[in-house]
This record gives structure tokens, C-alpha cells and sequence, in this order.
């Protein structure tokens, strides 16, 4: 049920605006209802954890190197600065 205000409200808004007083009420509904599941999906981007985002790069990482297989070289993370900057290779 409505309070007394309310529903004085939305009869005034009906008589203003030539529609009745369900159609409103169902098109306030509709935007209330968007305008809370923006927040609720917005909530739950916020609540996960840095874990379970590591985990989701990590899987796309693994999506990506299986679709774009990489030939680079093996050694990379030993000589990175090698290949970044020129330096001496390290000896493995």
C-alpha cells in the first residue's frame, strides 16, 4: 500500500501528465529496478578480491598465449635486461 502523500502524488502526476496512475507506477518501477541492478552488479565488482582477479588475468593470459602462441626466447625472464636495454647476457 501506498502512504496517503504519496498516492495523492502520483494521482496528481497521473492528471498531469494524462496517464494513469498503474502506468506511472510501472514505469517508476522499470527505472528503480535498473537503477539497482547498476548498483548491485557495481557492488560486486567492488567485493572481489585481488585474488580472484590475479586468477581471471591469469586465465586470460592462458587464452591468449594458446590462441597467439609465442615464439619468443626461452631464456627471457633470465636476460630480460638484455633484450630490454643491450646488457651482457647472463650464462644460465
Amino acid at each position: 500500500m501506498l502512504d496517503e502523500q504519496t498516492k495523492n502524488d502520483l494521482l496528481y502526476l497521473s492528471m498531469a501528465t494524462n496517464r494513469s496512475m498503474s502506468s506511472l507506477v510501472r514505469e517508476f518501477v522499470v527505472e528503480k529496478v535498473k537503477i539497482e541492478k547498476k548498483k548491485a552488479a557495481r557492488a560486486k565488482r567492488v567485493s572481489t578480491s585481488g585474488v580472484e582477479i590475479l586468477l581471471k588475468m591469469a586465465e586470460s593470459a592462458e587464452r591468449l598465449s594458446k590462441k597467439y602462441p609465442s615464439k619468443g626466447p626461452s631464456d627471457l625472464s633470465i636476460n630480460h635486461d638484455h633484450y630490454l636495454y643491450g646488457a651482457p647476457k647472463r650464462k644460465i
